[in-house]
């Protein structure tokens, strides 16, 4: 009999094979990969929307219950049986809507998708160095957070005036030694007074004492001034304080120094100029609370200076009172 001989595949025919495979392998993946991508990233934009929809559903439901609108989302009890959805933004709007951003399903993020609409207040933003004018008194904004943010802190233009802290500092303003309170007097028409004023803080019957003096702002004489004087003359503020030490450091340009010997925090080119003032040097509220006699203040040069707590002029220069206000951005705008 004749015997058929079968056709193999040849090494080269096999090559081809595996090559052509590898290219289709290479195309069909990454389609197949964004398809499930896809499809997961859709699921999770599904489960966002879920648990938006669960959290209006739970803010309806604590509506009937409560009779007020719920402040926060740890208020309600929410109904939602799907992956974990957590936001880095959930804003409950006053219509009974949700606003989520930033979101993640199962720990996979969900890139700049969102549910709802932010319909949260917003407000006038402020830049550093405005100048605005509140109950008829003008300040420099020292701090804002931009629209979303109802408050602005403000730096008073101009310190107490003599008159100013014998008004609001009657019975405790401390010339220059805490044995004789009495009247504010400088040469250039600011209130100076001494930080903080007790029987035994400062000069006593000619001899320095320190076992009273505290540079704890919430002690100080200072603070009784600055409380009084608001409100008068800041009734809306919601705080009123000096400026703090930190403040300038890390928010208004005053730089840390070592020189050989001499070390302090100095300004930069950034520090705007109306923080010091060559007509007076004002108190902060200092971070040293260590030490029982001293504080920064900001002098006339630029550099801070830390200096007694019992020091009041020298000649006119120190112990001035330059209150900063929060105060809500409404009180501006009324």
């Amino acid at each position: 009999m004749f015997k058929r001989k079968e056709k193999a595949f040849t090494l080269i025919e096999l090559i081809a094979t595996l090559v052509i495979m590898a290219i289709i392998a290479l195309i069909v993946t990454p389609l197949v990969m964004n398809i499930i991508r896809s499809a997961r990233t859709s699921a999770d934009k599904r489960s966002i929307d879920a648990y938006g929809r669960s959290i209006e559903l739970a803010i309806a439901g604590y509506l009937m219950d409560n009779g007020s609108f719920p402040t926060s989302i740890e208020q309600l009890t929410i109904e939602y049986s799907g992956d974990q959805v957590t936001c880095s933004t959930t804003q409950l709007n006053t219509d009974s809507s949700v606003y989520l951003a930033g979101c993640t399903v199962g720990g996979r993020s969900v890139e700049n998708y969102t549910y709802g609409t932010d319909k949260s207040p917003t407000y006038t933003a402020y830049t550093v160095g405005d100048e605005v004018t509140y109950n008829n008194v003008d300040y420099y904004v020292i701090k804002d957070s931009g629209v979303k943010e109802s408050t602005v802190t403000l730096l008073k233009a101009e310190p107490l005036s003599v008159a100013e802290v014998n008004q609001f500092g009657a019975g405790h303003v401390n010339r220059y030694t805490p044995d004789s309170v009495g009247t504010a007097n400088d040469v250039n028409g600011y209130g100076g007074m001494a930080y903080y004023s007790s029987e035994t803080c400062g000069k006593v019957n000619n001899n320095w004492v320190e076992t009273g003096c505290k540079t704890d702002y919430a002690s100080s004489e200072v603070k009784y001034v600055v409380d009084a004087w608001k409100i008068v003359q800041a009734p809306a503020a919601i705080d009123a304080t000096l400026i703090a030490f930190d403040n300038l450091v890390d928010d208004l340009g005053f730089e840390y120094y070592e020189e050989g010997s001499s070390i302090g925090y100095r300004k930069t080119e950034s520090t705007p100029s109306w923080l010091y003032n060559s007509n007076y040097w004002y108190w902060t509220i200092s971070p040293n609370n260590d030490s029982m006699s001293s504080v920064w203040i900001v002098p006339d040069s630029g550099y801070l200076q830390f200096t007694s707590v019992n020091y009041h002029y020298s000649p006119g220069y120190k112990g001035i009172v330059r209150p900063v206000i929060v105060l809500p951005k409404s009180a501006l705008s009324s």
